[in-house]
C-alpha cells in the first residue's frame, strides 16, 4: 500500500498532541523541495542550468513567503534573499496550526509554478513537479530540541516512502532534455526546441528563458578574453584581430544571423565583452559547424567563415604575444556540500545556549556564505558564474585557470562564517574539469558523483576529475587536508607551479611513480622525500615539484601512496595536456 509521506507525518504527529506534559505552544514544521539536484542536472546547456536554478529559488521563496506571522521563520534566515534560497524551510507555527502552515507553503509552491507556466505560455499540467514534502510536529514535552529530534527522523523516513505519479497510458515520446516526462509531438516550438530534441512541459519552461547566461566557452576563455579587452586599447596587432572578427561577425548578420548584429556598433571593448565566447574559437568558424549550431536552412558564406576563422586565429597569436593568460577551451563544475550539517544541527553537545537561539544564529551564518562565495566567484578575479549558493551547497562554473582558486576562497568562505557557532563545520569538494565542447549534463552529473565519492574518502573531502573530448582522463580523490595539516590544494598549486614549462618532461614522470608504486610505499618518509626530488629533477623539474609531490601524498592503510592522479591534474593545470 502506498500512503502519501505528508499524511504518515501527521498520524505520527498525533500520538503526542494530547500530551498534558507539553510545554512548547508551537508547532514545528519542515518542509522541502525534493529531487532538486536532479532538476538541475537535467540541462544541455548553461541557459538550461541557470534557469533551472532560478525556478528553484522561486519556488523555495514563495515556501519562505508563505511563513507570516505569528508563524516564525527558524531557516533559512534571511527570507529576503532573492536568490540561492535553500529548498528546505523550517518554521515555527502556532499550536495546532502547523498543518495548515505547511498547506499554504505547498499552496504557494504550486501557485508560483503556474505563474511560472503562464510566464513561459505552456499549458499542460506537469504531474509530479513540482513536489513538496513536509512534516509537522506538535509542541512536546521536551520543547523545540524533543520536537527537532522527532522531525530528523521523520525525515529520514522519507527516504522510504514516495508519491508514484504514474505517466498517462500513451506517451509518444520521451523528453530527451529531463528523460522523464512525456513530449507532445504538437508542442515543438521553433526557437525553443533544437533539431532532435523533443521537450515536455517542464523542458520548455527551461527553454522560456535563452538570453542573458554566457555558455560553456564564455566561461572557459573568461581569464583570455578579459586580458584581450584590456590589450585592446594599447596592442595594434590585437586591436585590428579584433576590427576583422567583428567585420565577419557583421557579415553573417546581413547574410544568415541577423540577432548577431547587437551591439556592432558600440564601443569595439564592449562589443567584444558582450560576445559569446565560441567566436573566439577558430574551429567555431567552420561553415558546416555554423549551419549544425545556429539551424541554417544553408551553409554561411565561405569566404566570410574563413576570413573569421584566420582572424580568431590572429587575434590568439598576438594576445600571446602580448601577454595574455592562456587560451583555453577548458572549464570546470564546482561542486560543495556541508558535511553531516543535518546531524551537527541535532547534536545538542555543540548547541552554544538553547538550540531554537543556536538554529537561528547558524541559519544567519550560513545566509552570509552564499553572498560571500558569489563575490568570490564571481568576480574579476574568479570569473566564474554561480548556478545556486544555498549556504551549505554550492554549484558553478569556473575557468579552469582559476578553479582551485575559487574552491579554497569558498572554502575558507564557510569555515569563517561557521566558525563561531560550528567551529568543526566543514564542506566537501569536487572539482570537474572538462571541454566546452563535452556535454554539460554529463559534467554536471559527474561532479554530483564524485562529491559522493570525496565524501565517502573523508570529510571534508577533495574530488578532481579530468574530462577531455575522448573521456575521463585522471580522477583523484583525497582528503582536504594533507597529512602535514595543510590544506592539499596549496600543495597541488605548488606543484602546478613547479610543472608549468616542462611539457612533456612530466609524462614519464607519472608513468614511472605508476610503475614503482608498491617500491616507493615502502620507503620512509624522509626517503620517500629524497627520491620523489631525485625523480622531479631527472625528468627537468625543479627539486620543489618533488617537494610539492610528497606533500600530495596520503596515507592508505601502513604505506603511503603517491598519488600519480595528482601528478595527472596537475600536469593539465600546468600545460592543458595529459598523458
Amino acid at each position: 500500500m502506498f500512503v502519501r509521506f505528508s499524511r504518515w507525518c501527521r498520524w505520527e504527529g498525533r500520538l503526542s498532541e494530547d500530551s498534558s506534559a507539553c510545554r512548547m505552544e508551537r508547532d514545528l514544521v519542515i518542509a522541502t523541495i525534493p529531487g532538486v539536484q536532479r532538476f538541475v542536472a537535467e540541462s544541455r546547456r548553461t541557459a538550461d542550468l541557470f534557469v533551472s536554478s532560478d525556478i528553484i529559488s522561486e519556488l523555495a521563496g514563495a515556501m519562505v513567503g508563505a511563513v507570516t506571522e505569528p508563524a516564525e521563520l527558524v531557516l533559512p534566515g534571511t527570507p529576503d534573499m532573492v536568490t540561492g534560497i535553500p529548498n528546505r524551510v523550517v518554521a515555527l507555527a502556532g499550536r495546532s496550526e502547523g498543518r495548515a502552515l505547511a498547506q499554504a507553503m505547498t499552496d504557494a509552491v504550486q501557485d508560483r509554478w503556474a505563474r511560472i507556466r503562464a510566464r513561459s505560455k505552456v499549458e499542460e499540467e506537469t504531474p509530479g513537479f513540482p513536489a513538496v514534502q513536509w512534516v509537522v510536529v506538535p509542541p512536546s514535552e521536551g520543547g523545540y530540541e524533543a520536537q527537532w529530534e522527532r522531525a530528523q527522523r521523520l525525515l529520514l523516513e522519507r527516504k522510504r516512502v514516495r508519491d508514484f505519479v504514474f505517466p498517462p497510458a500513451v506517451q509518444e515520446r520521451v523528453c530527451t532534455l529531463t528523460g522523464r516526462w512525456s513530449a507532445p509531438r504538437d508542442k515543438q516550438e521553433e526557437g525553443i526546441v533544437r533539431r532532435g530534441e523533443h521537450l515536455s512541459a517542464v523542458g520548455r519552461i527551461k527553454r522560456g528563458v535563452r538570453s542573458g547566461f554566457p555558455s560553456t566557452w564564455s566561461i572557459a576563455l573568461a581569464p583570455y578574453r578579459a586580458d584581450v579587452v584590456e590589450l585592446a586599447d594599447t596592442d595594434q596587432a590585437v586591436r585590428s584581430a579584433l576590427d576583422n572578427i567583428r567585420e565577419s561577425i557583421s557579415c553573417l548578420a546581413d547574410d544568415a544571423l541577423p540577432r548577431l548584429r547587437k551591439g556592432l556598433k558600440s564601443d569595439l571593448a564592449i562589443w567584444f565583452r558582450g560576445l559569446e565566447g565560441s567566436w573566439c574559437v577558430p574551429e567555431t568558424w567552420e561553415p558546416r559547424v555554423i549551419r549544425r549550431e545556429h539551424e541554417l536552412r544553408q551553409q554561411p558564406d565561405r569566404d566570410v567563415c574563413e576570413f573569421g576563422r584566420q582572424s580568431a586565429h590572429d587575434l590568439e597569436v598576438a594576445a600571446r604575444e602580448a601577454g595574455a593568460r592562456q587560451f583555453t577551451p577548458y572549464l570546470a563544475v564546482l561542486a560543495q556540500d556541508a558535511d553531516r550539517l543535518g546531524e551537527s544541527l541535532s547534536d545538542r553537545t555543540r548547541a552554544n545556549g538553547p538550540m531554537r537561539e543556536w538554529h537561528g544564529r547558524i541559519s544567519a551564518a550560513l545566509g552570509r556564505v552564499g553572498p560571500r562565495q558569489r563575490k568570490a566567484i564571481e568576480s574579476a578575479q574568479g570569473l566564474g558564474r554561480v548556478v545556486y549558493s544555498g549556504g551549505d551547497d554550492l554549484l558553478a562554473l569556473v575557468p579552469a585557470a582559476t578553479a582551485t582558486t575559487i574552491a579554497r576562497q569558498s572554502y575558507d568562505a564557510f569555515r569563517q562564517e561557521m566558525a563561531e557557532e560550528l567551529p568543526r563545520a566543514t564542506i566537501s569538494t569536487a572539482l570537474v574539469f572538462f571541454h566546452a565542447s563535452w556535454p554539460l549534463q554529463s559534467a554536471v552529473a559527474a561532479a554530483q558523483e564524485l562529491l559522493e565519492q570525496a565524501k565517502n574518502r573523508s570529510r571534508p573531502g577533495l574530488a578532481i576529475a579530468v574530462q577531455h573530448r575522448g573521456g575521463e582522463r585522471a580522477r583523484w580523490v583525497t582528503p582536504w587536508l594533507a597529512a602535514d595539516g595543510r590544506q592539499i590544494l596549496d600543495h597541488l598549486e605548488h606543484l602546478v607551479q613547479a610543472m608549468t614549462g616542462t611539457q612533456g618532461l612530466s609524462k614519464r614522470l607519472a608513468i614511472g611513480l605508476e610503475a614503482d608504486a608498491d617500491e616507493l610505499a615502502t620507503l620512509t618518509p624522509a626517503w620517500l622525500h629524497m627520491e620523489l626530488r631525485r625523480r622531479a629533477v631527472r625528468h627537468g623539474m625543479p627539486e620543489t615539484a618533488g617537494t610539492a609531490l610528497r606533500g600530495l601524498c596520503a596515507p592508505d592503510g601502513d604505506r603511503v601512496a603517491v598519488p600519480v592522479d595528482a601528478l595527472l591534474v596537475s600536469r593539465f593545470l600546468a600545460t592543458g595536456d595529459l598523458p
